[in-house]
């Protein structure tokens, strides 16, 4: 079972843990997926963007999470539906 995420964390940082664990998917793909800008997720990503906006952290963390859930399917060798 995985650990409940710590409510009390504040989205940034719950996004800049997930920006750190993405393995081997580059910040190019990360901002693609998340409909973001490519120097927007670099500047989050190395500290150069201290207060990014709601409306951007949300479709960069929402696309983290997504991408996290789809890796543990398969790792775990499920199929995840579409």
């Amino acid at each position: 079972m995985d650990a409940m995420p710590d409510v009390t964390e504040s989205l940034l940082s719950r996004t800049k843990k997930l920006l750190d664990q993405r393995g081997e998917l580059t910040l190019r793909q990360v901002a693609e997926g998340a409909g973001v800008g490519l120097e927007w997720v670099r500047g989050l990503t190395y500290g150069a963007i201290k207060d990014p906006g709601i409306s951007r952290l949300e479709k960069l963390h929402g696309f983290l999470v997504e991408y996290h859930a789809a890796k543990r399917f398969e790792h775990r060798g499920e199929a995840r539906a579409p």
